[in-house]
């Protein structure tokens, strides 16, 4: 019987040939896209300029953290070495007494470092460092009944005894600061001879730090005079002039 399909003999090819038309022809290599010499420095730029951006960006940044640290670890070594305690009290007896509560802070940092009970060599006590002697009669111009000088541990009886006698020497030496604080430091009598030499004041009512004699008043002043700044910047915001208030007057 005849085979449907013709099994191929060995050796023979039986294979169709295609006529050439209906052949695909390989197709031509296409030809490679060139980017512009201008695209392509544009885009070297660019990444130049993000590269430098962001280096610039990260190197501000740590400097900035940097800055705020060392803004920071500053401003804690102010507030340790310049405290205000007591606030209350002072800014009450500043208006009390028509003094700056900055001056107040001031005075007491350098004679007590806000220690309530402290006691100078000399007997000086308390906050503002008063003597016996002055504290007593402060309080009988005060009029308090049962006085005692243990009542000067007391920071709110300390600071108004402190005060009153800052407003006493303001009247005394005309408001001028730096006399009121030298006499508050080395007594009424000795500003008040200071006042009359030529050398120390040229007007027999103002002084100046610089020309005050050399010895513990001078460095007091000077300490005094700096802290009263610092505690004026630091706690006491200025008062515009039209609204100004009494208790930043100065003494």
């Amino acid at each position: 019987p005849a085979r449907s399909v013709q099994e191929n003999e060995p050796g023979e090819d039986h294979s169709i040939d295609r006529p050439e038309s209906s052949r695909r022809k390989p197709s031509s290599r296409k030809a490679s896209w060139q980017m512009p010499r201008w695209l392509r420095i544009s885009l070297i730029t660019l990444t130049a300029v993000l590269a430098v951006s962001l280096t610039s960006f990260i190197l501000m940044r740590a400097w900035l953290t940097r800055q705020t640290d060392l803004h920071r670890r500053e401003q804690l070594a102010i507030d340790q070495q310049y405290p205000l305690e007591y606030r209350n009290e002072i800014q009450r007896v500043s208006r009390e007494y028509n003094l700056s509560p900055a001056l107040i802070a001031s005075v007491i940092r350098n004679e007590s470092s806000f220690r309530p009970s402290v006691e100078s060599d000399v007997g000086a006590r308390g906050l503002m460092q008063l003597m016996p002697e002055t504290a007593e009669w402060i309080a009988h111009k005060l009029k308090i009944e049962n006085y005692s000088f243990d009542q000067l541990y007391e920071p709110e009886t300390n600071i108004r005894f402190g005060c009153w006698y800052l407003n006493y020497l303001s009247t005394l030496f005309h408001g001028d600061p730096l006399c009121v604080v030298c006499a508050y430091h080395a007594g009424q009598g000795e500003i008040s001879s200071w006042l009359t030499n030529p050398s120390i004041s040229s007007d027999g009512l103002t002084m100046t730090v610089d020309r005050l004699p050399d010895g513990p008043t001078k460095t007091y002043a000077g300490r005094v005079t700096r802290d009263y700044g610092i505690y004026q910047a630091k706690y006491f915001s200025p008062v515009q002039p039209d609204s100004a208030d009494p208790a930043d007057a100065a003494p």
